[in-house]
């Protein structure tokens, strides 16, 4: 494996990245894919949901982007051989669009036990400043501010986060990645995004990773207006959970 993957940097900083991933050609045919099932091009990309969770497995080319080897292969060096891939979400900025993903923490609202996930970010075109790209604070990750979050405005994508004055912002990276970039983060990472200033969409695409012994609360997700859990599949390791017999899972054709 190449690029700045480091397991001993994801423990320390809650994140590590990014590295490249998918070659320009594969982010290309990704972008196109998703456009297309959008019912929009990339040349006349214009706005839609923030989070856009439709696009979830049951489409061939997200299960097959998504459980790539390669990603997996990084994915085990930190949560170990069995892991549960329980859901995917583009987040795509239109261009000119107002709304900001505030800091936040993104097991703060998952009902989930015990907290424990992954996430893998991939850039699937360019991820710059002025189109919005992720903002992450290392090191964030040790402290929970769950009680702290406030109400925001409605620019922000979610109703609640942390405002800018309840983070140390002179500490935050900003991730311009090239398509095809990703970085990889806990699920306590404070982290973010500003509005897109630029003529240009910026796409991304989230997997969700966690281990065989979490469990979800789907009803309490959904009372959180966050609709984008999947079916949980184990995608590697052991089904010592019966995930898959249970689910009666099936890869879409």
């Amino acid at each position: 494996m190449h690029g700045n993957f480091s397991v001993a940097q994801y423990q320390q900083d809650g994140y590590t990245g990014p590295v490249p991933l998918l070659s320009e050609t594969e982010a290309a045919a990704g972008r196109q894919a998703f456009f297309t099932t959008i019912g929009q091009t990339e040349a006349t990309a214009g706005p839609t949901k923030e989070r856009t969770a439709g696009l979830n497995l049951h489409h061939r080319w997200v299960h097959d982007l998504a459980t790539r080897d390669d990603i997996l292969d990084y994915v085990a060096q930190i949560l170990g051989p069995d892991l549960v891939l329980w859901a995917t979400v583009f987040w795509y900025k239109a261009p000119h669009n107002t709304t900001f993903i505030p800091w936040h923490q993104d097991a703060t609202y998952w009902p989930m036990e015990p907290r424990i996930n992954l996430t893998v970010w991939i850039a699937m075109g360019p991820v710059r400043r002025d189109n919005g790209c992720l903002r992450l604070i290392p090191g964030s990750h040790k402290i929970w501010m769950d009680e702290d979050y406030r109400s925001l405005t409605s620019d922000s994508a979610f109703d609640t986060g942390l405002s800018a004055d309840q983070v140390d912002e002179s500490s935050a990276l900003h991730l311009e990645m090239a398509p095809g970039k990703a970085v990889f983060f806990t699920e306590a990472t404070l982290h973010g995004s500003d509005a897109n200033r630029s003529d240009q969409p910026r796409l991304a695409f989230a997997l969700r990773f966690a281990t065989p012994e979490v469990r979800f609360d789907p009803a309490g997700l959904k009372e959180k207006g966050i609709d984008y859990l999947v079916k949980t599949m184990l995608v590697r390791g052991e089904d010592r959970y019966h995930y898959n017999e249970s689910l009666q899972w099936a890869p879409p054709v």
